[in-house]
Parts: structure tokens; C-alpha cells; sequence
């Protein structure tokens, strides 16, 4: 795990939430010999509903070299790979359908802040934001800003709009 999603699951467990890691060292074997990105988490949400989370994690904001807030972008396998465990996991049902989720941790590195400081989460003297993000949402949302790399995005501004802080969507604290 990095030290994104270690911070989110030092979150979740703060909160309460209940949550399954998931160890992604390997891809998922399917037939065939192709392989399946691995997600991170299954959260489960207030209505009982499992969510398959995937974390982004991103430097808020970007850095010396790219100083930009909001970073978002997320690769054509990240979102294949969330669909496709939506299909696994429903076994056919549709207990899974539209039940992924991106969760955008933002580790804040500068005077900033992408939330209010109650909002900000502290973990090993750093401070993350985390944000929410179905994958549906991103899809309907987001610009292919690399072909090379099959890398997407949403515009920041709509990112804002969009993400929701990931307190108010699992309605935790």
C-alpha cells in the first residue's frame, strides 16, 4: 500500500467504516492469460450498499514542477478495471452495477487547502483530503488528455462541482 491508501484506510478505521482491503500486488488472473487491475477497498455506505474503491492518490497541489490544484487525471485500465469488478462481483446481479468509485486522496503540501480544516484528515503529520467520485460520474464527465498514456481527466472546475468530500458521501463523523 502507499501512502495514499494508507491513509484512507487510517480514515475509515477513525471513522468507523466498515471497509475491506483489498491487496493489489497482483493483477486478477481471468481467462486467457489477460489480467485485471486490482481495486483497493469495498466500503460499505450508509444504505448498506458496497462500494468497489479505487484510490488515486495526488499531491495537492501537484508540485514544484506543476503547481496545479486538482489534479485528477486516472488511466483507461483503472477505469476498465472498476467496471469490469462491478461485473465480477455482481455475479450477474446487479448488487455491483454503478457501485464503483474513485476516491481521490489529496495530500496537502502546501498553504492550500482543498477543504475547510475540520474537514482535513491528519495521519503521520501530513494532512489528505479525500474526495468521492463514481465511476459513472467520471465517465460522463471526463476528456481523454493523452492518448499515449490512455489517460483521462475531468476539467478542475467541474471537478470541484462533481466530487463530493468523502465524509458526506460514506456520511461518516
Amino acid at each position: 500500500m502507499n501512502r495514499y491508501e494508507l491513509a484512507f484506510e487510517r480514515f475509515l478505521r477513525s471513522a468507523r467504516a466498515p471497509y475491506l482491503s483489498n491487496r493489489q500486488e497482483r493483477r486478477f488472473q481471468l481467462g486467457g492469460g489477460k489480467t485485471l487491475k486490482n481495486f483497493d477497498f469495498v466500503v460499505t455506505g450508509p444504505d448498506g450498499a458496497n462500494w468497489i474503491v479505487d484510490v488515486k492518490g495526488r499531491r495537492f497541489p501537484g508540485g514544484v514542477a506543476s503547481p496545479r490544484y486538482w489534479k485528477n487525471w486516472t488511466t483507461r485500465d483503472d477505469l476498465v478495471g472498476l467496471l469490469r469488478w462491478e461485473e465480477i462481483l455482481g455475479g450477474g446481479t446487479a448488487a455491483y452495477r454503478d457501485r464503483s468509485l474513485f476516491v481521490f486522496a489529496y495530500w496537502v503540501v502546501g498553504d492550500k487547502k482543498p477543504a475547510p480544516p475540520e474537514r482535513l484528515f491528519r495521519w503521520r503529520g501530513a494532512e489528505y483530503a479525500f474526495f468521492a467520485v463514481p465511476v459513472k460520474t467520471f465517465l460522463s464527465e471526463a476528456r481523454h488528455i493523452s492518448p499515449k498514456w490512455g489517460t483521462f481527466e475531468i476539467p478542475a472546475r467541474r471537478f470541484r462541482e462533481v466530487a463530493e468530500d468523502a465524509s458526506a458521501f460514506f456520511r461518516l463523523r
